[in-house]
């Protein structure tokens, strides 16, 4: 009976813990570097294309901060091999839980920002 309890004890301990996690990926645990700044939605890494402020208002896109810029893929993997880009131009987005979009498109990230709920 004692070994019962004991294992009973154990899988509730096991499973609060388990609901007790948050959802946030290996890049928000480990490089919360890459995270967005406070009061922002997004973090960007661009490779190979340099992305700015302004060229992000001049399409309508406030919702981001801050901005990084990486000028080769491979030394982007070097420092987050996880990423396992494959060529430049690349974009990275990321959301306080970790990264939401991953594209070699540059319409594509454009059109993700413009409307993240889509």
């Amino acid at each position: 009976m004692k070994k019962v309890i004991n294992g009973s004890i154990t899988f509730l301990l096991l499973s609060m813990l388990v609901a007790c996690t948050d959802e946030k990926d290996d890049y928000a645990r480990i490089h919360s570097n890459l995270l967005p700044s406070e009061g922002h939605t997004y973090s960007l890494q661009a490779v190979g294309k340099e992305i700015t402020f302004d060229l992000l208002e001049e399409n309508n896109i406030t919702n981001v901060g801050p901005i990084r810029n990486e000028a080769s893929y491979k030394s982007m993997n070097e420092q987050y091999p996880k990423l396992e880009l494959q060529k430049e131009p690349a974009f990275i987005v990321f959301d306080e839980n970790g990264l939401v979009l991953k594209t070699y498109d540059y319409k594509e990230m454009i059109d993700f920002l413009q409307n993240p709920e889509d």
